[in-house]
């Protein structure tokens, strides 16, 4: 990393995903000098802290797509160092980044008005209050085509009223959100009608069977 910073000063583009011995150090010196970088895919670079988005944040303001799937360390503090710096951001992939809460969001709400993707896929703290910001928020009107929910156990269709507004929305990813019913992604439809709504709901498991027999279960699932 520290040779990519030095000699690869016009860097825009990097790919290091699953580096697994990747460290803020390391980052920290590309960041100094490949200051052009303005597409990052870190995804799975365990070792990494809120150290490295602060150092992004810093020498990378042109940054326009960011992905840390995986980096389980980050937290609020890190995404609200990127988002006052890095107001170009557009596509961010934050899944399994658990540490996350409502806070990240109201971050990116105020400090990335061009998001056109967001993916907060198993970011379990997450809530309907932090969707409400990013959908009262410049980039939901005007930008937001693509939001990924997918395990976010405490999002219910209060979320999806706050998405209504977002007129560019073209995909949402709602697989194993619990407590989503299909009553309110039909609400969310009758607003966006050309939306793609990714989810399922498990059938009811069928009664027992007359006599005692076996009892089945039924393990579909409904594409809506």
């Amino acid at each position: 990393m520290k040779s990519l910073g030095t000699y690869c000063q016009d860097l825009t583009t990097l790919n290091v995903q699953q580096c697994q011995q990747l460290t803020d150090e390391g980052m920290q010196r590309l960041a100094s000098g490949a200051k052009q970088l303005c597409s990052l895919c870190l995804s799975s670079c365990l070792h990494l802290t809120d150290q490295t988005p602060v150092a992004l944040s810093n020498y990378c303001p042109n940054l326009r797509t960011l992905e840390v799937a995986s980096c389980s360390q980050f937290t609020d503090n890190g995404f609200s160092a990127l988002a006052k710096k890095c107001k170009d951001l557009r596509k961010m992939d934050l899944e399994e980044c658990v540490l996350i809460t409502d806070a990240t969001l109201s971050h990116l709400a105020s400090g990335c008005p061009l998001l056109t993707n967001l993916s907060l896929s198993h970011c379990e703290l997450i809530t309907d209050e932090g969707i409400r910001h990013i959908g009262t928020s410049a980039c939901a009107t005007e930008h937001l085509e693509v939001i990924e929910l997918d395990n976010c156990p405490l999002i219910t269709d209060v979320s999806l009223d706050h998405l209504m507004g977002c007129q560019n929305l073209e995909r949402i990813e709602l697989f194993d959100c619990q407590l989503i019913t299909r009553a309110g992604i039909r609400r969310l439809r009758s607003q966006l009608p050309n939306i793609k709504v990714h989810a399922y709901f498990a059938p009811l498991t069928p009664p027992p069977s007359v006599g005692g027999g076996r009892q089945r279960y039924c393990r579909c699932c409904t594409i809506v």
